[in-house]
């Protein structure tokens, strides 16, 4: 079957092939956004609030997709290797996935509640690269950063209803954790059997390279290794933040002691609605702006998010905090998805991202466990202000590269598409 469906894909039109990827990704859309609060936010509350878990528990639970992210260039040289479609590919890592998932829903014990909550994220994210190549494939250049903006919102929106529901039905019976994980469980599922349905062609080794070449990529490309080298403190700088974030609401030490539901209001339906409001310029931003000015006005609403938040209790003020880091995370996800197709050749295109994804796991890694060493030696205000000078300095050295030859011809490009 898999191979008649290959034959069929083969000999698709660009244009049919794009109508296919765009229909089932608005179908895998809903249930992304139903996964991403479960891993995001539910995840780590129930481990603080059910499990009483330790600071290295809830580290590796906040780290779980990054800790993923340094398997990618693993993972995109198996497929390459087994000659494996991008799209089955996928299939086969959302339904380990969704094994994993089941195992989190009912288990009774920290340790192996932490276990599988972690290896289903650590799963899931595999599929990074292998959906880039799929984007680069059956997308024109021009039409990337568009085609990613209704799927997003999609994502956004029902990320927002289930942070509610389930903030309200932890609120009532924190033990009905299990029901979230179940829901999950299904959202999985589904989206694994949608990615087989989206056409791509087999990988190829020569392109793909094992990981040892794909790493290679950071000081054989140097404009690439500089670009990653800026988003490793910018993303260093968010990243601490991030789970000091939960921890600051839910703690009663630091003076808010939020309920369940408004930490899954706060941290996931206020930033999810303005990335509803703002996905869409972003992906005109993307296919139409200059690659630095795009990245540093993201850069900017990530500093201004982090001021905001850590330095009062007032929940009128925390909700500007998570609007504006919303407003970056509408933009931040289409450009962290697909800037590499802005510098990278098309058909290295996958490999250019492992190795991004791979960085981005190494310090999301870290950065849990750096944000709460900070933490436990001062203060949620000394988190913010570490965080704060790194994006700064990310802006600055973003800036050097404005002028580049291979950013102005991608610039170029764009306009003339």
């Amino acid at each position: 079957m898999s191979r008649t469906n290959g034959v069929l894909f083969h000999g698709m039109t660009t244009a049919k092939k794009a109508t296919s990827t765009y229909r089932n990704d608005l179908l895998r859309a809903p249930l992304a956004g139903i996964l991403e609060a479960g891993w995001a936010t539910f995840a780590l509350v129930i481990a603080i609030r059910y499990f009483e878990a330790s600071e290295t528990h809830k580290a590796f639970i906040a780290g779980a997709a990054p800790i993923g992210f340094l398997l990618t260039p693993i993972t995109l040289y198996l497929a390459a290797s087994f000659r494996a479609r991008p799209s089955l590919s996928c299939t086969f890592i959302l339904a380990t996935a969704t094994l994993l998932l089941l195992g989190a829903s009912i288990v009774q014990s920290l340790l192996f509640f932490t276990l599988f909550a972690v290896l289903s994220q650590v799963a899931a994210v595999q599929q990074g690269p292998l959906m880039l190549q799929i984007y680069t494939e059956n997308y024109t250049r021009a039409e990337r950063g568009s085609r990613m903006t209704w799927p997003f919102i999609l994502t956004a929106l029902f990320s927002i209803g289930f942070a509610v529901a389930g903030g309200r039905l932890l609120d009532l019976k924190i033990e009905a954790y299990h029901w979230i994980f179940g829901i999950m469980v299904v959202a999985c599922g589904i989206s694994a059997a949608a990615c087989a349905k989206i056409p791509s062609s087999p990988l190829s080794c020569d392109n793909v390279g094992n990981p040892w070449q794909s790493l290679s990529l950071i000081w054989k490309d140097r404009f690439f290794g500089f670009i990653l080298g800026c988003w490793m403190l910018l993303g260093l700088g968010n990243l601490i933040a991030l789970p000091v974030r939960v921890e600051y609401l839910a703690n009663p030490e630091y003076g808010v002691n939020a309920s369940n539901t408004t930490i899954a209001v706060l941290m996931l339906v206020v930033p999810s609605a303005a990335r509803v409001l703002s996905t869409r310029m972003w992906g005109r931003f993307f296919d139409r702006l200059h690659f630095v000015s795009t990245r540093n006005l993201l850069n900017l609403f990530f500093l201004a998010s982090i001021g905001f938040f850590f330095f009062t209790t007032n929940i009128y003020v925390l909700s500007l905090a998570m609007a504006l880091q919303g407003l970056a995370f509408g933009g931040g996800k289409i450009f962290w998805s697909l800037w590499v197709t802005k510098i990278a050749p098309e058909e290295k295109a996958s490999s250019y991202m492992s190795i991004h994804m791979a960085l981005t796991g190494l310090r999301g890694s870290l950065a849990p466990f750096i944000g709460y060493a900070i933490l436990s030696g001062s203060s949620p205000a000394m988190v913010a202000i570490i965080g704060m000078i790194l994006i700064l300095a990310s802006i600055m050295l973003f800036e050097l590269i404005r002028g580049h030859t291979r950013l102005q011809e991608t610039a170029v490009r764009s306009i003339l598409c």
